[in-house]
Formats: C-alpha cells, sequence, structure tokens
C-alpha cells in the first residue's frame, strides 16, 4: 500500500531565487530527509545534484512537481545548523540559496566536478510498457524521459542494462547520452589477478597464450614479481598508477582487464595531508600576564559569546589559543581556527599539531578537491580515520559540518581577507562565524594586535567581552620606529636605488650580525608602468581601465584585473619613439637590485606571483626560518600573524602608497599593515628595528605609527566617521550595476537612484563611478546606501530588493548586471 505524497523543497546550485519542490518517489519516503543531497531534473533537459532543504506533504498549488530521480547518499551530506546558516548567509547578504550552497560544498560534491554516464529513454510506444514497464509509470508520469536510475528505483528489473537492450531491440525506446552527476571521493584504482588465474596450471596457459602480445606478457610478468606466484600471493592487489609508471603501458594493462586476467577495482585512499604524522605533545606553560588573560577570557564566556583579545604583536596569543583548544578537546568539543592567508597556515598548523598531533585538519582553497571532500566528510563521520578535533582553515571552513563545535578561533580578526567580495555570497567570515556559534551555542574568541575599529566598538561598548595583553613573550622591548623622509633624501641625491641612507645603513648592520631582514613593498611586478618620454604614452589595458605593470619574470606587461599580458614594446606604440622610462616599483624590482647592492646577499620573495601553490609558500617560508635566505621581500601576506625569530629589521619602502586610496578606512588600514609588519621584528631577545620611508613624515598616519598611538587614531577616527555616518555608526549596501555600453549603464543607475531617494532620501550616495571605471570590458557604477544602526536593516533590505527587481522588467536595462554588497567593508 502506497503511503501519503511526499515534497521535498531542494536548493539548486543555480543563481535562482528560493526553493524547488519536487515529489518523493516511493523507495525514497524513509531514506530522505532535509540535508540530503538528491538528483532532480530542471527544465526539460537538465539535471542537478540538489540539497533538499525541507520535506512537505503539500503538493505545490501553480504546478505538477516533477519527480526526485535519486538520492547520491546514504545519509545526509548537511547538518540542520548548516541549512540554518545557510538560510541566514542568504537572507542577511541578500544573496540567493543556490548562490550560499556553491560556496559551502567542495566542487568535489558539487554537481559540475564529477560525472558519469547515464541515459535518457524517450518513450515512443505506450503499449510496450504495459508489458515490460508497468511499474515504471508511476516514476515517469509527464517527464517524458527517465535515466537508469529510475529504472533501478522502479525496481522494474534487476538488470536494467538487459531490459534497455532489449527496449531498444524493439523500437521502444531512443537512447540519448547525457553526463550525470555523482559524488567523487578521493580513491585509487587496483589491479589484481582474477581468481580463476591464481592458480598454476591455468597460470602456465595464460603466459603461453600472450606469446603473441608480448606487451601483455611483460606486464602480467612485472605484477609477478611484485605479488609472487603463489595463489594466495595473487590475491594481492597493486596501484594501478604504480604499475603503469613501471611498465608504461596502459593499453596492456585495459586489454588485460577486458580478457578477464586482470581485475580493476576502486579503494579510498586515506587523506593523510602533506604533513608528517605527529606524536602529540604539551602546550607551552604561560606567563602570568597570559595566565591572566586566560582567566579572564573564560570569565567572559560565562556571559558574553564573543571575545575580543587585543594583544600587541608577539604577546602570545597563539598559546592561549593552544590552551584553550586543549580544553575544548577534553569536553568533547571541536575547535574551528580561522586565519586570514594561507600563506599564514603552515606555521600555525606546526604549531598546533606540535601539540595535538593527528587531530587537527587543514582546509583550504589551495589544496586538492578531494582533499577538501575528505575534510568535509571526515567530519560527517564517514571516513575510516577518527573525526578532527581541531580543523585550521580560511574563510570557507565556516561552511564546514561541525557536529560538536565549542569553539571559533578568529586570528588577525582585522584582516579584509575575511570578507569576501566576488562571487556571491558576499559574506563576512568574521560575522558569519558568530551566527555559525549561535547555532552551536558554541564561543568565538578573536584575536588581534590591531582591531578593526567596528569589533573594538562593540568591545568597548560591552557588546563583546574584552580582554588585553600589553607585553611582548620575555619582555622584549616593541620595535623602533624610525621615519627616513624619502623627499629629502631624493633632493640631497642620497638615495641608493629605493633606499634611504637610514634603511641601508640598517640593513648592513643586520647583515653585518648575521640577522634577517624583512622588506615590505604592497605592490608586486617590476615597476608599476613605462611611459614615453617624448609624448607620455602609457600603455593600458584594453580591457580594463588601468596602467600595464611590468614583471621581469615573465617579461611581459600585465593587467592585475583582468590578467591580459602582452609583450614589451621596443618602441612607443603611439609616436615610435624608443625612450621608455619605468616609473614605480614593486617586489620583483626589489629582488632584482638589492643583489646589485649587497654583494653575496641571498633574497626570497613572497607575494601572490611566488606563492601560487602551498608547496612553493612553504618552502619560501621554510628557507627563511632555517635561515637559508637574509632578506624576505613582500607585499601584505608578510603582515599576516608570521613567526621568525631571527628579524631583527623590517623596511617599510613605501608607506604613502596605501593612505591616498579611497576608501573611509584607508587610515585604518594603513596603521594595521604597517604595524602588523612592524611586528615581525626583534621578537625573541634583540630588540627590533622599523625603518618607516615616506615623503611626508608629518602625516597624521604616519604620527600615530611612529608612536604606535593606536588608541590616538581609533578616537580620532571614530569621530569622524559618527559626524559623517560611517560604520560602526551606520550600515552600508553597495550595490554595483555593471554593463558594456556606459549610456545604458547611465541610464539604469539614474533610474534606481531616483527610486531610491524616494524611500531613503539622503541615505542614498551616488550613482559614480568607482577608482577603475572599467574592468573586463565592462562599465561600472556604484550606489551607496547607508542604513541607521536603530532603523531595521531587513526592511531597508526588501524595499531595496523591491527596486532592483523592478529593473529585470525594462526591456532597455534588463541585460545591466545588478551585484550587492552588504557590509562592504
Amino acid at each position: 500500500m502506497s503511503r501519503p505524497d511526499l515534497y521535498a523543497q531542494v536548493i539548486l546550485p543555480l543563481a535562482v531565487e528560493g526553493f524547488y519542490t519536487y515529489r518523493v518517489p516511493e523507495a525514497l519516503k524513509e531514506r530522505l530527509k532535509p540535508g540530503s543531497r538528491v538528483l532532480v531534473p530542471f527544465g526539460k533537459k537538465r539535471i542537478y545534484s540538489a540539497i533538499v532543504h525541507a520535506i512537505q506533504h503539500e503538493p505545490p498549488e501553480e504546478f505538477q512537481a516533477k519527480l526526485i530521480l535519486d538520492l547520491l547518499d546514504d545519509s545526509a551530506l548537511v547538518s540542520k545548523e548548516q541549512l540554518a546558516l545557510w538560510d541566514w548567509i542568504s537572507a542577511y547578504y541578500m544573496c540567493t540559496p543556490g548562490e550560499v550552497m556553491r560556496a559551502a560544498l567542495p566542487s568535489g560534491l558539487r554537481p559540475e566536478s564529477e560525472s558519469r554516464v547515464g541515459y535518457n529513454f524517450h518513450f515512443e510506444d505506450d503499449r510496450v510498457l504495459d508489458q515490460h514497464l508497468r511499474l515504471l509509470l508511476e516514476v515517469v508520469k509527464d517527464q517524458g524521459e527517465v535515466t537508469l536510475g529510475d529504472l533501478q528505483l522502479a525496481e522494474v528489473s534487476k538488470n536494467p542494462v538487459k531490459l534497455l537492450k532489449e527496449l531498444v531491440e524493439m523500437g521502444a525506446v531512443e537512447i540519448n547520452e547525457f553526463v550525470r552527476q555523482t559524488v567523487s571521493h578521493k580513491s585509487v584504482s587496483y589491479l589484481r589477478f582474477s581468481e580463476t588465474y591464481r592458480k598454476g596450471e591455468a597460470l602456465h596457459a595464460l603466459l603461453d597464450q600472450l606469446a603473441r602480445a608480448p606487451r601483455q606478457k611483460e606486464l602480467v610478468e612485472r605484477i609477478l614479481s611484485r605479488t609472487g606466484t603463489g595463489e594466495k600471493d595473487m590475491e594481492s592487489s597493486l596501484k594501478k598508477r604504480d604499475i603503469l609508471m613501471e611498465a608504461g603501458d596502459a593499453g596492456a594493462a585495459t586489454a588485460l582487464v577486458k580478457k578477464g586476467v586482470l581485475e580493476q577495482f576502486e579503494r579510498e585512499e586515506l587523506w593523510k595531508g602533506e604533513f608528517e604524522e605527529e606524536t602529540p605533545g604539551k602546550a607551552f606553560p604561560l606567563t602570568d600576564e597570559q595566565q591572566t588573560g586566560l582567566n579572564e577570557i573564560r570569565e567572559h564566556f560565562l556571559s558574553h559569546q564573543t571575545v575580543l583579545l587585543h594583544g600587541v604583536t608577539s604577546s602570545g596569543k597563539t598559546e592561549l589559543y593552544i590552551h584553550l583548544i586543549g580544553e575544548m578537546l577534553d569536553q568533547g568539543k571541536q575547535v574551528l581556527y580561522l586565519l586570514p592567508e594561507i600563506a599564514l597556515t603552515t606555521q600555525i598548523i606546526q604549531r598546533v599539531r606540535r601539540v595535538f598531533g593527528n587531530r587537527v585538519g587543514v582546509f583550504h582553497s589551495r589544496y586538492s578537491d578531494s582533499d577538501r571532500v575528505h575534510v568535509y566528510r571526515n567530519l560527517l563521520g564517514l571516513t575510516d580515520d577518527d573525526a578532527y578535533g581541531v580543523v585550521i582553515g580560511v574563510r570557507s571552513a565556516i561552511f564546514l559540518p561541525f557536529l560538536k563545535l565549542g569553539l571559533v578561533i578568529i586570528d588577525e580578526e582585522h584582516e579584509n581577507t575575511y570578507k569576501q567580495h566576488d562571487p556571491a555570497p558576499r559574506y563576512h567570515a568574521r560575522d558569519t562565524a558568530q551566527v555559525l556559534a549561535l547555532h552551536h551555542n558554541a564561543r568565538v574568541l578573536m584575536g588581534t594586535a590591531t582591531p578593526s575599529f567596528e569589533t573594538l566598538y562593540n568591545a568597548r561598548t560591552q557588546k563583546y567581552g574584552y580582554v588585553t595583553l600589553v607585553s611582548r613573550f620575555g619582555n622584549v622591548e616593541p620595535p623602533e620606529v624610525v621615519l627616513a623622509d624619502t623627499k629629502v633624501a631624493t633632493k640631497r641625491k642620497q638615495m641608493v636605488s629605493h633606499f634611504t641612507p637610514q634603511l641601508m645603513e640598517a640593513i648592513k648592520e643586520a647583515l653585518a650580525a648575521k640577522e634577517q631582514v624583512i622588506l615590505f613593498q604592497n605592490r608586486r611586478g617590476f615597476s608599476h608602468y613605462i611611459v614615453c618620454n617624448d609624448c607620455d604614452h602609457i600603455p593600458k589595458c584594453d580591457r580594463c581601465d588601468v596602467s600595464l605593470t611590468y614583471h621581469r619574470t615573465s617579461g611581459k606587461l600585465e593587467c592585475h584585473y583582468c590578467g591580459h599580458k602582452e609583450s614589451m614594446p621596443l618602441a612607443c606604440p603611439s609616436c615610435g619613439d624608443t625612450n621608455m622610462t619605468m616609473k614605480g616599483f614593486g617586489t620583483e624590482k626589489i629582488e632584482d637590485e638589492l643583489p646589485l647592492i649587497f654583494e653575496g646577499i641571498r633574497v626570497g620573495r613572497l607575494d601572490t606571483d611566488t606563492a601560487r601553490s602551498v608547496k612553493r609558500t612553504q618552502t619560501m617560508i621554510r628557507q627563511f626560518e632555517e635561515g637559508n635566505l637574509d632578506v624576505l621581500i613582500g607585499t601584505q601576506m608578510l603582515s599576516k600573524g608570521l613567526d621568525f625569530s631571527n628579524v631583527t629589521l623590517v623596511g617599510v619602502l613605501d608607506a604613502d602608497q596605501m593612505l591616498h586610496f579611497p576608501d573611509f578606512r584607508a587610515f585604518e588600514r594603513s596603521f594595521q599593515l604597517i604595524y602588523q609588519v612592524s611586528g615581525r621584528a626583534g621578537r625573541r631577545k634583540k630588540r627590533g628595528k622599523v625603518i618607516v620611508q615616506t615623503m611626508d613624515p608629518d602625516h597624521p598616519v604616519i604620527q600615530y605609527i611612529n608612536n604606535s598611538d593606536f588608541e590616538g587614531l581609533y578616537a580620532d577616527q571614530m569621530e569622524e566617521r559618527q559626524l559623517f555616518g560611517y560604520p560602526p555608526f551606520r550600515r552600508m549596501i553597495r550595490i554595483s550595476f555593471r554593463h558594456k555600453i556606459p549610456s545604458i549603464l547611465d541610464g539604469a543607475t539614474d533610474l534606481i537612484a531616483r527610486e531610491l531617494k524616494d524611500i531613503f532620501s539622503t541615505r542614498v550616495l551616488g550613482p559614480q563611478y568607482p577608482p577603475v571605471r572599467k574592468t573586463h570590458n565592462t562599465f561600472q557604477k556604484q550606489i551607496i546606501l547607508k542604513i541607521e544602526k536603530e532603523a531595521s536593516y531587513e526592511r531597508a533590505k526588501e524595499l531595496l530588493k523591491g527596486v532592483l527587481n523592478g529593473l529585470s522588467g525594462n526591456e532597455v536595462f534588463r541585460s545591466v548586471r545588478i551585484s550587492v554588497n552588504v557590509d562592504p567593508y
């Protein structure tokens, strides 16, 4: 007897609003649950993997629901806490559930990454179905097409492939191959002898038969040399890739499998990560100040979900994290340890694994997809190894399926890399992590030496607990800051390349003392641009509104927005003059010129050009740690919590570059960046030195840096932000519009701005072009919406959404692309 119909609301991995309703087949009614991954038809020919959001008895009113085709996993892939977090992200950041799904699941668990061949059966003759597929009618109904999975679900045959062949011969069906999506775990192909050929007589006969197929015979003999010739020996299996690496003949292996000589099967390979197995050790004892800080954190956790740990650089915040992790693990709970930068994970992983061994997992985008799938499945208890107690990862790790989450640590919480800008969902991991913790009744600890002003404001207004560490570990003095005036040095002709006399002398002293140096230049490449000395022509990107940067490594002019590359011109493209000059400097140029100034110096470079893989990043950091490099040159990657014991000098080569960026947080971020990179100097016994090169040493922010006066900058900036209505006193939403034709873009943004101003009045700023008005051959404009903290953010978003939806019905402007960035800072 059939049970009442069930319907599932599912999330599709598409940028479509809301959920889609499908009917649950009889065979799945007991097994399907929220969080399950299912296969569903969408449109006339497409099939997608979807996540069940909810199950209901009520059918949709306006259409007849299609049938779910298949259940892809034995257990739910997404927990109820994850689904609740997805709902919050979709609502708060104004994106679709499908966009959240695409960000939340590793690509190995999403449709695009995996495939197997299935079939469409198009029924031409219903009379044949009465005889062969009566049960299938309930499955097919009005769809007109079914898959091999449908045949299996309907239990119409134990051998649906055989049935398919019969139907084809009868002319009842038409076959159309398509790609069907399924999960792909990290598995390895193995080969072994089939049972028939494991006996001596059969083996000898086989070798005689293969006399005319020497490559196949050679492969059999090679396998026998590895396994042995006994019957038990020949039961052994070998990795196919290992055999092929030796034999180098995939065709021979395929032929032997087809003949039934060899059996090929898949076996999931246990993921070990890139680190050696560690035996757990003990955490280092805490200093008195650290122990006091730990006690205060515990006390604040009794009354606050979130605590800010505001500790100066090298105060030992990581050791406090390790002690708290230990307490969570002792309680049987899990810890998520978020880091802002992949480059930082190497050192932190080593420190945490030294104490907790193999209970530590790692999750970030530079790992292979199969490795990320393994971590995801491990946390669900779907792998053979024990579930990780600690996961270290970057912002995407907030989407992992924790079952017993007790603590979230957000290290360097001020970093802007916690914010996802493109594509949607444009979430901030720091804020999203607090919602994640709320669903698990967990606690959040945010640590930094330079808190974001929004976080510090929340701590000062008692929304967060607040704990400070004011001393460096071992009572080492903070580094001495020296301002070097590049404007004066240039006038006096004292500059050596891009180095002031003060920095030159400091480098010489550090090298003579066998100490290491970090040089910070927040721009990669060799030179910012090239210019013709005759006509002032500057080569620009054809697709973007920016000049091209010269990269000496590639010998090309490159666009840092779209990736366009072109050869360095021998003459000016405009006037033909050959007198062209390079202007500005990046990390490549510093790396190139240092050995010319300091003979025998060993130089490394750490920026996004050199750190394109985890392995290369680790190698560079390890070389510097082990003293194989004297100087490490880099961009802002160097500022993110790296710990080098022998660094006594940090040089900031161009402090002015960041101060004049058109952003209300420019001063805050400039201070944070320079202060953080300065904190890499003198982290052990000897006091460090920081040389800050600037053309404007009297600039207020430079003076705050010189005096290490974070509180002074905070007070100054908070007064300005309150006066002009910026966060944390108001919330912000940035709406971006893109189109290839400027006139259409202008018309659309003017229309939206008028409608928004009718609703929100002076809270609307713009429309206006951003600093770079064209990228990827597309022009862009922006509108800023500022909402008072006391007003309903949800209501403001509803009104905004209504206005934006109206544009899709406009024939002229419907091709304009719109993206919404909530809290775009």
